[in-house]
């Protein structure tokens, strides 16, 4: 008898455990199937794992599909939580028409995202929709307040105090326990921080602290000036003996070999070609970070690393430290804007090397 409804089953090849369904042992019928979409931004899909233990608490047997971009699959493939990771591709998305799934948590606003949870098939939806008109819409009463704050500025920059967790704990209908990221990392993700750590010959015993010094791709805006980078580098080497690594992707290449330059310290240039989960582990081997609002702070955060997040455009009370470090806002008045460029880029230029520097005293 061929059991389809067994998680392990394949169909078009034997399962893993080269057996017949018949007597099986392992024979696991699926439980309660859950599908989360959440793929746009890799800082947003990876403070989304925050809502994994709660689902798990509330539904302990549930069966947990993830629909995610491409770029950001690497941040859930050792999650203990995640059973099946989808890709935005043709190919693997068309399944989902033909699918049923008990419950149904999209969190993406973009019409890509919205239309598929529209034609996902699950008799309790939360979250973001689309409606006939093509427009944003949402499944459940309790998306409200989210929906709100993306319609809102009043609301979003200056009223609301709650976190990006307590908001999708609150879209999903679950009791929210402070519960933090997850995300894992196995021993092979940090080989390449390791042998670069050894062939630099880099001081043990020494305070590691790391600039990620991107703005990520869609805000320059969050850009921390490089004269600062260069006054916190002066201090964190004549003060603290620290050890400091420049940290980035392709965007920050010249920018780290400017400071790497231009510094009459020691720095450590880890690279713009790190594969994500690589990049992952040289934030694992540091003591703290220093980071504007990005995926870099998101994965400090989510490896348990003490953080100085900066803020400027975007809004600091979404973000939860889990009291490992501080967040700088400079506060100008007009900012948060959500600009994606400006000409002054005052807010970023008012957080001082100085500020930062006695902030990161107080966590060491």
């Amino acid at each position: 008898m061929i059991k389809s409804d067994c998680v392990y089953f394949r169909g078009d090849k034997p399962c893993k455990f080269k057996r017949l369904c018949e007597g099986c042992s392992d024979y696991t019928p699926f439980a309660k199937r859950i599908l989360i979409i959440k793929g746009r931004a890799q800082g947003d899909v990876l403070r989304t794992t925050a809502l994994l233990p709660g689902l798990k608490r509330k539904f302990p047997d549930s069966h947990i599909s993830w629909l995610v971009d491409e770029e950001s699959g690497d941040l859930l493939v050792h999650n203990p939580y995640v059973d099946r990771i989808i890709c935005f591709r043709w190919e693997d998305t068309l399944s989902l028409g033909v699918e049923k799934f008990e419950i149904l948590v999209s969190l993406d606003k973009e019409a890509s995202s919205t239309a598929m949870a529209a034609r996902i098939s699950s008799p309790q939806k939360f979250g973001f929709g689309m409606n006939e008109y093509g427009h944003l819409t949402i499944f459940n009463k309790a998306s409200e307040y989210a929906y709100r704050l993306g319609i809102d500025d009043e609301l979003k920059f200056y009223q609301n105090k709650k976190t990006y967790q307590e908001i999708i704990y609150e879209i999903a209908e679950i009791e929210y326990k402070n519960d933090e990221y997850v995300f894992r990392l196995k021993q092979e993700d940090k080989k390449t921080a390791q042998e670069f750590f050894r062939k630099n010959k880099v001081p043990k015993n020494r305070l590691s602290v790391g600039l990620n010094t991107g703005a990520g791709t869609k805000f320059e805006t969050k850009q921390w000036p490089e004269e600062r980078y260069l006054e916190l580098i002066e201090l964190l080497s004549t003060q603290l003996q620290a050890n400091v690594f420049l940290l980035g992707g392709l965007r920050e290449k010249k920018f780290n070999q400017s400071l790497e330059k231009k510094s009459p310290h020691r720095v450590y240039n880890t690279g713009s070609d790190n594969s994500l989960l690589d990049f992952a582990g040289f934030v694992s081997s540091l003591d703290l970070v220093v980071s504007s609002d990005t995926l870099g702070m998101h994965l400090a955060i989510g490896l348990g690393k003490k953080i100085i997040a900066l803020f400027g455009p975007t809004c600091p009370q979404e973000i939860d430290l889990y009291k490992r470090g501080a967040k700088l806002f400079a506060g100008v008045s007009c900012a948060p804007c959500y600009q994606q460029t400006c000409a002054d880029e005052t807010c970023m230029k008012e957080i001082s090397a100085e500020q930062v520097f006695e902030e990161i005293k107080k966590l060491v």
